[in-house]
């Protein structure tokens, strides 16, 4: 799909408010809200929009750990270690990568004995993980998901 600079605006406006109204949005650009509504439903049918998210934070939940894990991988097994990586409520970001890990993650976790309880039986009792590095993160100074338009 051909993105042109009505699209590039409306996914610009719905990173900025993913709630704005597609009356709104039409207001603000000088459309109507059917063709909002269209391009909006076309962009999520081509799967340049895959959601409508809100941001957490974290520590407001008391999930005062953040951890970033670098997982040395078998290469056999990649595919079906991320699988099961995948369905671990702790973790909410994984990126299969390339470079010193096979893969990294992000777990969010309420305090150190449960990232310690998180890693001995979820993380280190996968056959197919060879090793993990753990990086804790001291304050979180920009967490977004907005992509460059």
């Amino acid at each position: 799909m051909n993105l042109d600079k009505i699209d590039l605006k409306i996914l610009r406006i719905l990173q900025e408010d993913g709630r704005k109204s597609f009356r709104e949005i039409g207001r603000e650009l000088r459309i109507s809200e059917g063709t909002v509504r269209a391009r909006i439903k076309k962009m999520k049918e081509n799967g340049i929009i895959n959601g409508f998210h809100i941001s957490v934070n974290p520590h407001k939940l008391g999930k005062d750990v953040v951890a970033i894990l670098g997982l040395y991988l078998k290469p056999s097994e990649v595919k079906k270690t991320l699988e099961i990586l995948k369905s671990y409520d702790e973790i909410t970001q994984l990126y299969q990568t390339t470079g010193e890990y096979d893969a990294v993650c992000v777990a969010v976790l309420e305090d150190m004995e449960e990232l310690g309880r998180f890693l001995s039986e979820k993380i280190y009792p996968l056959v197919n993980v060879n090793g993990c590095k753990v990086t804790l993160v001291l304050s979180i100074l920009k967490d977004g998901h907005k992509i460059p338009i």
